[in-house]
């Protein structure tokens, strides 16, 4: 607890609430947008767009993939500064001069981007559906609603897109790290965000499926280089 503690001092956390707040508010606007485009267009459209924008599952698809892109590209941020620009840059001989175990001190790091990612992944996704549900009441504007468990959908859905997002950050970290740069964590982030973000929107009916899925696998993958990495700094050199 006290190394969780020192390093929330050192980051600067108000400078990363901000951001999820910019990052809620953005979603919330692009939220309540998408309630109106299917009015706008009179009712009409392909089947696709009738499936995203028609009923409340491919709302939650939709706001879910964006929240993911976010996120995803939050927590390589975060990681680019908590791990890349420490163990690479001028504070490495500080950092590994601690009298604290490197495994622990990585470890503790990891753990603070990953929650800060996860907590602030699914509060944000569940508020703004919260926003848009609330939205579209006074507005008399009612998608479809396809599933009994809609607020559990909501949750699940939230926290899966926290957990893989956070992941995501994770093996860009870990492409951060192989290249020495805190840009490349980004940049890769920015990647992986192009590619996965499509393939929430795939079924939105399954979303739970498709995204538990899609955790499962970058959470294994995530794990191994979170184990590269804890490897390659035990055995840097001070």
């Amino acid at each position: 607890m006290n190394l969780c503690r020192l390093e929330l001092m050192k980051i600067r956390l108000s400078t990363y609430l901000c951001a999820i707040l910019g990052i809620f508010v953005g979603l919330s606007s692009l939220g309540i947008l998408f309630l109106f485009i299917f009015q706008m267009e009179g009712g009409s459209g392909t089947p696709e767009e009738v499936e995203l924008f028609a009923n409340w599952n491919g709302l939650l698809a939709l706001t879910t993939a964006l929240a993911f892109a976010c996120f995803s590209i939050l927590s390589a941020v975060i990681a680019a500064k908590v791990i890349i620009s420490e163990y690479c840059g001028k504070n490495a001989v500080v950092l590994l001069s601690y009298p604290v175990k490197r495994r622990a001190m990585f470890g503790t790091k990891y753990l603070i981007v990953s929650s800060i990612t996860t907590v602030s992944a699914f509060i944000s996704n569940t508020l703004v559906i919260g926003i848009m549900y609330v939205s579209a009441h006074i507005f008399g504007i009612m998608p479809q609603m396809d599933t009994e468990h809609f607020f559990f959908t909501v949750l699940f859905s939230g926290f899966l897109m926290g957990i893989l997002s956070s992941a995501v950050g994770m093996i860009a970290a870990g492409f951060g790290w192989k290249k020495r740069s805190s840009v490349a964590t980004v940049i890769c982030s920015l990647i992986a965000v192009c590619v996965l973000a499509n393939c929430i929107t795939i079924s939105p009916r399954n979303i739970i499926w498709v995204m538990l899925a899609m955790s499962v696998i970058f959470v294994i993958i995530a794990n191994f280089v979170y184990h590269v990495l804890a490897n390659g700094i035990e055995r840097m050199e001070v």
